[in-house]
């Protein structure tokens, strides 16, 4: 389908391309209270990392939301996630976090938090996927927790998919090693005791907490070797996160 290439000043219906800012950004009037008011539709799957990240980011701020599984039917973008807001369509969940963070919290990402977002949507996402590819045990988890026929077919077939998942996803990328992304992490965190600075949760904690969510789950050894030692400022940060967001469960319905 073609891309309709809308006119100046005017928002693409059918959203940004991947990595690609906003034509027409979000209305700057636009609060924490009046997207609470809106409809807003997230196309998803259950499981995938940057589809977790936009239901933690969302539950924690209580905006209301609806899911719909799988892509979105007649746009001309074809990957998921895809979040509706009323008319607005974003693309993309690093455009999507970018976009919803100057709303969530009433200041748009830093130069460095944008940066932090891009490594974590665009690396250390793609590293661990791949790291839980390769493990039948991880991959079955997986399954278990997706639930259905697909998760099914997915427990099923997880001896073969940890022979060639590892191997195309990432494909051509340069991805870092999961303490290589840790440090990067931690390099961010300095001594404070959230990402954003401050004495409580900001849009990029959540969002990469969001991120971790569903490898935490399956219990994913990648995640215990970004997160370091016990007493690492890492784990202590994942740790009040965890605290922080007690109240957000992403897999309410999972068995």
């Amino acid at each position: 389908m073609a891309r309709e290439v809308p006119k100046a000043g005017q928002p693409d219906m059918n959203g940004n391309e991947e990595g690609e800012d906003l034509r027409v950004p979000l209305p700057r009037q636009w609060d924490l209270d009046a997207l609470k008011g809106m409809q807003l539709t997230l196309y998803q799957s259950k499981i995938s990392p940057p589809c977790c990240k936009l239901r933690f980011l969302l539950q924690y701020y209580k905006v209301p939301f609806r899911v719909v599984d799988g892509k979105k039917p007649g746009s001309t973008y074809t990957k998921i996630p895809v979040l509706d807001i009323a008319d607005r369509q974003i693309n993309d969940s690093f455009i999507i976090v970018k976009s919803l963070a100057p709303i969530l919290q009433g200041r748009p990402l830093t130069q460095d938090e944008e940066e932090v977002e891009r490594q974590v949507t665009f690396g250390l996402m793609i590293a661990a996927e791949k790291r839980t590819a390769g493990s039948v045990k991880e991959l079955c988890a997986c399954g278990a927790l997706l639930g259905g026929v697909l998760g099914c077919f997915l427990r099923a077939s997880s001896c073969v998919i940890c022979c060639v998942g590892p191997r195309k996803i990432g494909a051509g990328k340069q991805l870092k090693s999961m303490k290589e992304y840790g440090d990067m992490l931690r390099d961010h965190l300095a001594s404070g005791e959230f990402l954003g600075g401050g004495s409580r949760p900001s849009v990029l904690d959540v969002s990469v907490f969001g991120v971790l969510s569903p490898f935490a789950r399956v219990k994913a050894i990648c995640i215990d070797e970004l997160l370091g030692h016990e007493g690492d400022p890492l784990r202590a940060w994942y740790d009040r996160m965890r605290s922080a967001t007690a109240g957000v469960d992403i897999f309410a319905d999972a068995a």
